[in-house]
């Protein structure tokens, strides 16, 4: 290395974003800025969902950038330190043996690899413990889903790919020669544990030939990667020799440069995306959020936690193009948009442009405005944008503190620091004063105070370098009031999601089948005889939050839910009972509760579940004398507005209900075979009652005929083919990170199976 500190006055701070890249010259002992000078690169969509960029384009802009920031500055070559890069992540590139680019990389936004998180997910490799504490989903944004896409889809380039990699990666390859990783990147997006490639989840993936290509070296952020090389030095105008520090992803090396190193610190990194990153005490994993990430940070025991929205800038900036916005355009519409009230009037705009990060993770997410009416104008959806964007970023600091994660400040930097009006919205939103830094290049300084540590200065301790280089300045101040009026916006915000899911997902797709399905989303049967009809059992659901799990399974699709209920006598469990009912009818007034009871005196119940508006009673066989005493029972029922069942055990013989069905009309509305014993879910799938379920869908062609036990992908073909049209899964739905997905096949299954009508075979 040459040592140029401290004579040196200067270092360099890139910062390789979406939309370009910027050099940010800074004073290496205090922080301040001296200039800044940005060169912008290209982004193409060929295809819905992705995105693209060519990375000769970033090393183009990075050397226009830095030898313009020189250049503006007077600053000579001698003066500058050291020189460090932060990029976007994970922006995935594959290069040849000479490290140059055998394809457009596949950017941090692209959405492609969404087939593929499915894949990783389903490992259930330790290594998933950071995506919701291995319960999922997994983004696909990450390394092993991108990396995954390319070898099923473009498997030549794969195997002839020497180094797959990042774009940090590329830029340093292209500073020094030397190919290393961030340790940064690979803990929060390679799936590294404990600074170890995830080997076991490769193997699982059939894809373990990814660590050969993977760099060997991983390096800590701040550590001197190699001396600037002669050919980068020309391509710069730099000198030869000084240090390139280890940068890491523009968000966390933001962090950095905001000051968010300790732990209680929460920074809000804004630009295209928006990404929430908390420094925390110890390890925790939850739903929601992504992380912890251990040693992702500075210091030998850093905790970050993680959320995101990936699209928000780059909404905003979608809407002025909208608008043909030039010169003076947010200055206006800022203005005019300060004048609506909060809520804007009833316009609520859902942000997900791109997919949704966290807490969803549904990259097939799309944005929606609802409540438009004639009334508004330009500056009215111009301020839901920031409100929406507000919204989601209140909704992943509540998914924080479900787990436990309560932030002591937040610090912001970015471009929603430009617009007064959207800093006070944040903090309305949320309840938490936001604090601006002096520097509000964040990135760039960040990434300046790493190559300051790499260059020598400040006792090269990251800690030291960031007190002395990062100053605050200024905290924006939630109102108490205007925060009260954001609670019916917001609700309304946090409905949108689950309103729209399914209306979304068939909006983008256009396959469906002659019987009138769409089999990829099970949107409905539409084909002749009795419907099919996927109901999710609650007994797999999160008890303590059942209303929620309620709403869930209607957005991802479910036709009814399955409510179990038991005395503790007729088997040996005891569940909820109609006070229950009522409050998950008044909760989510839409659903279609099927209600099951397992009770010794399914009488006693009746009346409150008329209460409680259940939509279906179903009671057993086992505990009435006779067919006319179920007779007279699923009378009293239907009399009181409600469906009546039937349910016989395995071994009940199906001869039983002959008396109920044949009668005319018949005297219940469905007839539950189980296929398992009552009483518990997670039980196996007993093959033997398919015989039953075919003798009585061949006596009873348009029967509303229910399967339960042990219905998942691998025994819906049975149950569908015996003629089963109402299916009860538990595990197999609320286990999946793509319940609609799980609950569309289903249902796929018995209307193929009604088009054959196999059960007429002999």
């Amino acid at each position: 290395f040459v040592s140029r500190y401290p004579m040196a006055k200067y270092v360099v701070g890139v910062d390789g974003g979406t939309g370009g890249i910027r050099a940010g010259l800074f004073e290496i002992a205090t922080g301040e800025p001296v200039g800044f000078a940005d060169t912008p690169y290209e982004t193409r969509y060929p295809q819905p969902g992705w995105a693209e960029q060519d990375p000769n384009d970033w090393w183009a802009g990075m050397g226009s950038s830095v030898r313009k920031v020189l250049a503006d500055a007077g600053v000579a070559a001698a003066d500058v330190a050291g020189i460090c890069c932060d990029t976007t992540c994970c922006t995935v590139v594959a290069l040849d043996d000479a490290g140059d680019p055998l394809m457009p990389c596949i950017l941090w936004m692209d959405m492609r690899a969404a087939e593929q998180t499915e894949q990783v997910l389903a490992t259930g490799d330790v290594a998933l413990r950071v995506n919701s504490d291995g319960a999922g989903p997994v983004s696909a944004e990450w390394m092993v889903p991108k990396a995954l896409w390319l070898k099923q889809n473009r498997p030549e380039l794969f195997a002839r790919a020497a180094k797959v990699c990042e774009y940090q990666d590329y830029v340093n390859l292209k500073l020094t020669g030397r190919y290393c990783a961030s340790a940064n990147n690979v803990a929060v997006r390679w799936h590294f544990v404990d600074g170890k490639p995830p080997t076991s989840l490769l193997a699982k993936l059939g894809m373990p030939e990814l660590a050969e290509k993977w760099p060997k070296d991983v390096m800590q952020m701040g550590h001197a990667v190699a001396p600037l090389s002669e050919a980068a030095a020309a391509h710069l105008g730099l000198d030869a020799g000084i240090p390139v520090a280890q940068g890491g992803a523009d968000a966390f090396v933001a962090m950095v440069g905001l000051g968010t190193v300790r732990p209680g610190q929460l920074a809000l990194i804004t630009g295209s995306s928006h990404l929430h990153l908390g420094v925390a005490e110890g390890e925790f994993h939850g739903r929601g959020i992504w992380g912890t990430y251990s040693g992702a940070l500075v210091g030998e025991r850093s905790h970050v936690v993680e959320g995101g929205q990936t699209s928000t800038g780059s909404v905003v900036n979608w809407f002025k193009t909208m608008c043909g916005g030039g010169e003076g355009f947010y200055d206006e519409v800022n203005a005019a948009a300060a004048l609506i009230p909060p809520g804007c009037e009833g316009l609520v705009m859902q942000e997900h442009l791109q997919g949704n990060r966290t807490p969803h993770v549904d990259p097939l997410s799309r944005g929606v405005v609802s409540g438009l009416t004639l009334r508004h104008g330009r500056a009215h959806v111009y301020r839901s944008i920031l409100e929406g964007i507000s919204f989601g970023t209140r909704l992943i600091f509540d998914a924080m503190r479900a787990n436990g994660y309560l932030p002591e400040s937040v610090v912001v930097a970015g471009g929603a620091t430009r617009s007064d009006l959207w800093l006070q919205i944040h903090a309305d939103v949320a309840g938490i004063p936001f604090k601006r830094t002096k520097c509000a290049d964040a990135p760039a300084l960040g990434s300046a105070v790493l190559a300051a540590v790499a260059a020598g200065a400040h006792g090269g301790d990251v800690f030291a370098a960031v007190d002395a280089m990062v100053h605050e300045e200024g905290v924006v101040m939630p109102r108490p009031d205007v925060h009260a009026l954001y609670a019916k916006p917001y609700a309304a915000y946090k409905a949108t999601y689950a309103a729209t899911k399914q209306l979304i997902r068939r909006q983008g797709k256009v396959d469906l089948v002659d019987l009138g399905l769409d089999l990829d989303l099970g949107l409905g049967d539409a084909s002749p005889g009795p419907r099919a009809t996927v109901c999710p059992s609650l007994l797999s659901a999160d008890q303590g939050n059942l209303a929620g799990d309620v709403s869930r399974m209607i957005a991802e699709g479910a036709d009814w839910l399955h409510v179990d209920i038991m005395d503790g006598h007729f088997v040996p469990n005891l569940t909820i009972g109609p006070p229950v009912v009522a409050h998950l009818r008044s909760q989510a007034p839409e659903a279609f509760l099927d209600c099951h009871l397992s009770c010794t005196n399914p009488d006693a119940l009746i009346d409150g579940l008329a209460v409680a508006k259940a939509s279906s009673v179903t009671f057993h066989f086992e505990v009435m004398e006779d067919a006319a005493a179920c007779a007279h029972l699923a009378g009293r029922i239907r009399s009181l507005g409600m469906r009546a069942a039937v349910a016989l055990k395995p071994r009940t013989p199906i001869e039983s209900v002959y008396p109920l069905v044949d009668a005319s009309p018949p005297a219940v509305d469905m007839v539950l075979c189980l296929s398992v014993e009552p009483g518990f879910g997670g039980q196996k799938f007993n093959p033997e009652v398919c015989a039953k379920v075919r003798t009585l869908r061949r006596r009873c062609p348009d029967l509303d005929i229910q399967m339960d036990g042990g219905v998942n992908a691998d025994t819906v073909g049975a149950a569908a083919a015996a003629g089963a049209n109402v299916l009860v899964a538990g595990s197999a739905v609320f286990g999946s990170p793509d319940p609609s997905r799980v609950i569309a096949d289903l249902r796929r299954a018995v209307v193929e199976a009604k088009a054959e009508k196999p059960w007429l075979e002999e």
